[in-house]
């Protein structure tokens, strides 16, 4: 389940921190601090090679530390708040970056100085705020990060910016954001971000492609290779998201998303041997992925893949309640219950899930399971315009689909 997203940024944080950190020049007057410059020097020193192994959490000890010897010096509580940001505690974040805004004003003359601007503050200040769920800061801080980086040095702007305008409903805005970062040249940490904003729009087609692009770039890294299996997927290509899938499960690193995705797809292709110990693991590897705070509701919504898969549709309705409550904006919530709700022969009721599920058209192979449960209700026509809408879409096996039903 393909929910976690703004992969590249918790990598360009850190390679924003500390890297031009420096004392200012010895001319401008400031009060001697109680840490003498030796040892200040080595703690820089140790914060940048940190930076440099994308370790948050340790450059966030030093700073935490110097902020005990030097509690007026704004770029330290910047730092703190940009690796805050990384590590997804975005209240802690704000009050950072707000504390650091408050000194740079009273402290014009700071001990210690770093020439990255204002950027890193708009752009961290923008995801803190998205994933506090405040669109109208995010969308603000977004615009002036934006017009800062006129060179599009870093595209997935677009992509933060683009999953704001869907929280709010500009759905033609975000479009217009994917097209002009389909225009800007993508690294493989862009490109996976830019599969997922695929989706959401509902462009599986290029999602897969995008996908493609990122597992090119880091062919075993297995979010990489299962977020390609489950867009394949979406598209009807089951033999070669199988591959993806293997290729994924393979690592010792693979978290749960593969195994649930995977299960799901040996389900309903009839391999319930292979379907059922891969949906087990999905759920050993629940409490882990739960413990890294990640991607909450990626975590709920593979967890609701795996019981269903198990049959165990209590536990499922119970991943899907947490998952709602989480976001209740999120449509495959209702794709997920009209799967249950199939499973349990109660047609009309997966039936109006689907509805829902389908009710702004941003889907793909859902409009086949849709048709499914209407070819069921014996409304083969319904079935049809549905299997050419996911042919539309990019289904790639809708032709065999309507072949079949147009045959019994």
């Amino acid at each position: 389940m393909h929910k976690p997203f703004l992969f590249a940024f918790s990598l360009i944080l850190l390679e924003m921190n500390c890297s031009d950190l420096c004392f200012a020049s010895p001319s401008v007057k400031t009060k001697p601090a109680t840490l003498d410059k030796a040892t200040t020097d080595m703690y820089l020193a140790k914060a940048k090679s940190y930076r440099a192994a994308h370790d948050s959490k340790s450059v966030l000890k030093i700073q935490e530390f110097l902020l005990k010897y030097y509690p007026n010096e704004p770029v330290f509580y910047k730092i703190a708040a940009e690796c805050y940001s990384a590590l997804g505690e975005d209240q802690k974040a704000i009050d950072y970056f707000d504390k650091s805004e408050a000194l740079f004003k009273t402290n014009p003359k700071p001990r210690f100085v770093a020439d990255k601007g204002p950027f890193p503050i708009y752009l961290c200040k923008a995801i803190s705020y998205n994933n506090l769920k405040k669109y109208s800061k995010a969308l603000e801080n977004v615009n002036e990060a934006i017009k800062i980086d006129t060179p599009h040095n870093f595209p997935v702007l677009y992509v933060l910016r683009a999953n704001i305008f869907l929280q709010i409903d500009r759905f033609e805005d975000a479009k217009k954001d994917f097209d002009t970062l389909m225009k800007c040249k993508l690294d493989g940490f862009d490109s996976y971000d830019a599969a997922i904003l695929a989706s959401r729009l509902g462009l599986f087609n290029d999602a897969a492609n995008l996908s493609k692009k990122s597992v090119a770039k880091n062919p075993l890294d297995p979010k990489f290779l299962g977020n390609c299996g489950y867009f394949l997927f979406e598209t009807g290509k089951d033999s070669e998201a199988e591959d993806f899938f293997k290729r994924a499960i393979a690592s010792k690193d693979c978290g749960m998303n593969a195994y649930s995705d995977y299960s799901w797809l040996e389900k309903i292709t009839g391999h319930i041997d292979q379907a059922e110990p891969h949906a087990k693991k999905a759920i050993s590897l629940y409490a882990d992925a739960k413990k890294k705070k990640t991607n909450e509701l990626s975590t709920l919504m593979n967890g609701a893949i795996a019981y269903t898969v198990l049959n165990q549709f209590e536990d499922a309705r119970q991943q899907l309640k947490l998952a709602q409550q989480l976001d209740p904006k999120d449509r495959e919530y209702f794709r997920h219950e009209g799967r249950i709700l199939k499973a349990e022969g109660k047609l009309d009721e997966a039936l109006e899930a689907y509805n829902k599920y389908l009710e702004k058209g941003l889907a793909c192979r859902g409009y086949s399971e849709r048709a499914a449960i209407l070819k069921k209700l014996n409304r083969k026509d319904e079935a049809k315009k549905d299997l050419e809408r996911a042919k539309e879409k990019g289904y790639v096996i809708a032709d065999g689909e309507i072949a079949d039903l147009d045959n019994e």
